[in-house]
């Protein structure tokens, strides 16, 4: 898929979560774990990016809906394909450049895929390319294993993020 066709899917995944905004209070907590018992089920590993985009969205709905602006889906591929790579380092570029411009405070940003592991390794190399509270006041919610929770938010810790994590 191409950037631009990432883009318009992204933006019809946002537009569809902004329909079901509503606000909920919050208990203010940074890193939350939370829990999806009652949530959508995980897709299965080999199920196609659109699946996966709407299983993050459809978290979004359940765990965003205090979030005012429409949020910023990044389903990471799995896999060490030269393809799958190029993907993750663009999506890398396409969030590290996306804060300031796009992706202000009070905005979210959603990251899950088939692979856990390939996930927090996106954060971790997000973090890297970030100053110091670069995304305060920005939610990001990270969809994964339990098990990488602590490499996720020790990943976020400098950035300034609020980090929700949700297990599948």
């Amino acid at each position: 898929m191409n950037r631009s066709g990432l883009f318009v899917c992204i933006g019809a995944l946002g537009l569809t979560l902004a329909g079901c905004h509503h606000s909920t209070p919050t208990d203010g907590s940074t890193n939350a774990a939370l829990n999806t018992s009652n949530g959508p089920a995980k897709p299965a590993t080999t199920a196609d990016e659109n699946t996966w985009g709407n299983y993050l969205a459809e978290q979004g709905k359940l765990h965003g809906k205090d979030v005012g602006m429409r949020p910023y889906i990044y389903v990471i591929p799995a896999g060490n394909s030269v393809g799958a790579s190029a993907r993750r380092q663009n999506e890398t570029d396409s969030v590290v450049h996306s804060i300031g411009p796009i992706l202000m405070p009070g905005g979210m940003l959603i990251v899950g895929g088939p692979d856990a592991a390939q996930t927090t390794a996106f954060i971790t190399a997000v973090s890297k390319q970030l100053k110091a509270d670069a995304m305060k006041g920005i939610v990001v919610m990270v969809v994964s294993e339990a098990s990488e929770q602590p490499g996720v938010t020790s990943a976020l810790e400098s950035s300034g993020a609020t980090v929700r994590f949700v297990s599948m």
